[in-house]
C-alpha cells in the first residue's frame, strides 16, 4: 500500500547516516489458503495480518543491501522535493498526484439522498486503496460543495 512504502521510504531516509542494518518482512496481500477449504485470501493492508501469523513472517525476515536502501532514501528526497497532496501506487510505482486523483471514482458513487457513510464504505470495500476514511470524507465534500 501507499502509506506502507512511504514509511519505508522514509525509514531508510532516517537510517541512511547510521550503521543500522535494517531488516526486512514482505507480507503477501494476496494468498492462496488451503485450510479449512481453498480459497484465495486478499488482504486491504497490513492491519489485516492476524496476531497469530505475525510469528511466522517475521521468520522471513531478510537483511536490506545498502544500495537497496539508499535507493530508498533517494525515492523518499524525490517525494519530498515533489510535495503532492497525494502518493498513490499506480501500477506498481509509487507516483505524486494531485489530491482530485480519485475523484471521478467517488463522483460515480454520488446519488441523490445517498449518505455520504454508506459511499465512504462502498468505497473502502470496494478499492483497496490504501486511504483512510477521513481522506474520502473531505473529498465528498469537497465534490458536493463545488456542484451547482
Amino acid at each position: 500500500m501507499p502509506d506502507d512504502w512511504l514509511g519505508y521510504d522514509w525509514l531508510c531516509q532516517q537510517l541512511a547516516d547510521t550503521d543500522t542494518q535494517l531488516r526486512q518482512v514482505m507480507v503477501p496481500l494476496s494468498q492462496v489458503i488451503t485450510r479449512p477449504g481453498l480459497a484465495l485470501q486478499t488482504l486491504s493492508d497490513l492491519s489485516e495480518v492476524l496476531p497469530a501469523d505475525i510469528a511466522h513472517y517475521l521468520q522471513l525476515a531478510q537483511d536490506v543491501s545498502e544500495d537497496e536502501q539508499r535507493a530508498h532514501s533517494y525515492e523518499w528526497q524525490a517525494l519530498v522535493v515533489e510535495n503532492a497532496p497525494l502518493r498513490v501506487n499506480l501500477n506498481g510505482h509509487l507516483v505524486s498526484a494531485p489530491a482530485d486523483f480519485y475523484d471521478s471514482l467517488l463522483e460515480r458513487q454520488i446519488q441523490p439522498g445517498r449518505p455520504i457513510v454508506q459511499i465512504i464504505g462502498e468505497m473502502l470495500m470496494r478499492y483497496s486503496l490504501g486511504l483512510p476514511d477521513w481522506w474520502y470524507r473531505a473529498r465528498l465534500q469537497h465534490i458536493l460543495s463545488t456542484r451547482g
